[in-house]
């Protein structure tokens, strides 16, 4: 892919900014945890990392990080189930089931009336694992909330 000339560059980078700005207004209506509600807090939330990525991806872009726009499959660490579980119980975290897929990627399935947000599991979880949060929401069939995870290096 070749450069946009340099007067694009320039409306890109003007771009890149207005989502960090966006990002940033996000983030700030999400501390009124008090005022907005915890649901409200968390999709706040969710919006703020949505621009700081598409920020991050178009800078990665323009630095030509990319390469050919395929991104290399991401390798997780080979954790087994009962060494998750482990690390769940050391995060305080009790769940309605927790399931291993062959990628080495994990689901933490949640009660209905055992809601979760994805910033309280991810920041239980970062406290005792390397981990990277790969998806969060409801299950429409039974109305149970999920994470899907995967640890980024083993847990000692």
């Amino acid at each position: 892919m070749d450069k946009p000339p340099p007067g694009d560059l320039a409306a890109l980078e003007t771009l890149i900014e207005g989502w960090l700005a966006r990002a940033q207004d996000a983030a700030d209506k999400a501390q009124n945890l008090s005022r907005i509600g915890a649901n409200r807090a968390e999709f706040y939330r969710g919006q703020a990392e949505a621009y700081r990525s598409a920020a991050a991806e178009l800078r990665d872009l323009l630095a030509g990080e990319s390469g050919d726009l395929q991104a290399a499959p991401v390798e997780y660490a080979q954790v087994t189930l009962d060494t998750a579980q482990t690390v769940l119980k050391l995060a305080g975290l009790s769940t309605a089931e927790l399931r291993a897929h062959p990628d080495r990627t994990f689901s933490i399935l949640f009660l209905p009336l055992q809601y979760r947000s994805t910033g309280e599991v991810a920041e239980k979880l970062l406290d005792v694992a390397d981990v990277e949060i790969l998806d969060s929401g409801r299950l429409p069939n039974t109305n149970k909330s999920f994470v899907d995870f995967a640890f980024k290096s083993p847990p000692v």
